[in-house]
């Protein structure tokens, strides 16, 4: 089974254009996703879908000078760019993964892989419901799930957010919770706080980066308190 994260991601945003090209601990946020997404162990490749617009030329150029993959498609039709890019890497299970989730921990992108792998179900995430923070997003599901749906799904919210229509379609699924539930704390880039809190969060661990989820969670707390 050949598995890909499907990273969706462009510069097009209301409340922070081209975020995912904003600088955190000196380089691009694509760029600390992509090479923290890198140390997965159970991905076998990396793509970028992002959509045609000139916008997004960029962020193309950049991706592919970093070594992945980039699959272009429409802009609204996220659904259908997914489905593109499952097609370009002959996917068998897809991890979606966004582009506003540069603190991607690639220990816990392998546990919701590893039930997914070993659950024979169609779709696994950890957002249904929410006990991890917010920027630590993961699913994970079939092939067939994700073409079934691109032919079935029919309004624009499920075609633009990709898998409300298989959460919600009857499919098997599992969720792995976290321990204790931190879904309160922010760790996702949509706003100018947002890369504010990202920079001081790399800052903390600088030069590291790739520090854990367990660190994350620490240090936030520890700076709310």
């Amino acid at each position: 089974m050949k598995i890909v994260a499907i990273v969706q991601a462009r510069m097009g945003s209301t409340r922070l254009p081209g975020k995912v090209m904003k600088k955190i601990a000196g380089m691009p946020a694509i760029e600390l996703l992509l090479k923290r997404l890198n140390h997965s162990e159970l991905i076998d490749e990396i793509c970028v879908a992002t959509s045609h617009n000139v916008e997004n030329d960029e962020l193309c150029q950049f991706v592919e000078k970093l070594g992945y993959r980039v699959v272009r498609g429409s802009e609204s039709d996220v659904l259908q760019r997914f489905l593109d890019a499952a097609n370009a890497t002959t996917a068998d299970a897809i991890v979606r993964i966004t582009g506003d989730c540069p603190v991607v921990d690639p220990e816990l992108v392998d546990r919701v892989i590893g039930l997914f792998l070993n659950s024979n179900v169609d779709y696994v995430s950890n957002i249904d419901p929410p006990s991890f923070p917010d920027g630590l997003d993961v699913e994970v599901f079939t092939k067939q799930v994700l073409m079934e749906a691109e032919q079935h799904a029919k309004s624009q919210f499920d075609r633009e957010h990709v898998t409300p229509f298989v959460r919600n379609g009857g499919y098997s699924k599992l969720n792995l919770s976290n321990m204790r539930d931190t879904s309160n704390l922010r760790l996702t880039l949509d706003e100018q706080d947002d890369l504010s809190v990202l920079r001081k969060v790399f800052e903390n661990f600088s030069p590291n980066t790739y520090f854990n989820m367990t660190q994350m969670i620490n240090q936030l707390v520890i700076n709310l308190m």
